[in-house]
């Protein structure tokens, strides 16, 4: 996928956002969003990037859904940008999902709406996070009033100038990675480290990712 404002169409250690409950303050360094669409994998507590054509996930989904079965994994779609993250004083990826981008989009088009030229990384915005389960769960997005008018300081602009490549960083997993992760019954964690990450020359947050409950 690419970066794009259509919310339709279809290295070093990274760190994720996190928004706990409460008012979390950051500021978008990327232009548009990075779309990818996932599937999620409960046996590895972790998400593959759809590889589209031929995808064997796609392939056994289809087969349950012609079945009449419930189908074994999910389908989704994500959107990824570089941040800044106020709080933590760190740049990171921020990914979430339509409903929460499409009010990051709303505030964009307010912003462009006050001055054409306005961008979101122009403002520091305040998201508030309500509720902690995936039902009671919302996002409020609000441009900071005390720092709306507040310039990129120096770490900030040195971030914005070399943000995170998220097309090369979401490389969609292989045909034959998501195969292998399929046929996969047993030592789980272990299974993923040595078919995904041992395959890809990238550090992969396991410790902070991987949830081993």
């Amino acid at each position: 996928m690419t970066e794009s404002w259509d919310l339709e169409t279809g290295q070093d250690k990274t760190d994720f956002t996190k928004f706990p409950v409460g008012v979390t303050r950051i500021r978008v360094l990327s232009p548009a969003p990075h779309q990818r669409f996932t599937h999620w994998m409960p046996q590895f507590q972790r998400s593959v990037t759809c590889p589209g054509r031929g995808c064997p996930i796609d392939v056994l989904r289809n087969k349950q859904k012609d079945a009449g079965v419930d189908q074994t994994y999910n389908f989704s779609k994500k959107y990824a940008f570089n941040v800044y993250n106020l709080e933590t004083g760190k740049v990171e990826v921020m990914e979430q999902g339509i409903r929460f981008v499409t009010d990051l989009k709303d505030v964009m088009q307010d912003l462009k709406d006050e001055r054409p030229s306005r961008e979101l990384k122009d403002v520091v915005l305040k998201v508030r996070r309500r509720g902690t389960g995936s039902e009671d769960t919302s996002y409020r997005i609000d441009v900071d009033a005390e720092a709306s008018s507040v310039p990129m300081s120096s770490k900030e602009q040195k971030m914005f100038d070399e943000q995170l490549n998220l097309s090369e960083y979401f490389v969609p997993h292989t045909v034959e990675q998501i195969n292998a992760l399929l046929a996969v019954q047993e030592n789980f964690k272990e299974a993923w480290i040595e078919i995904i990450v041992k395959s890809e020359d990238t550090s992969d947050e396991l410790g902070e990712q991987f949830d081993t409950e």
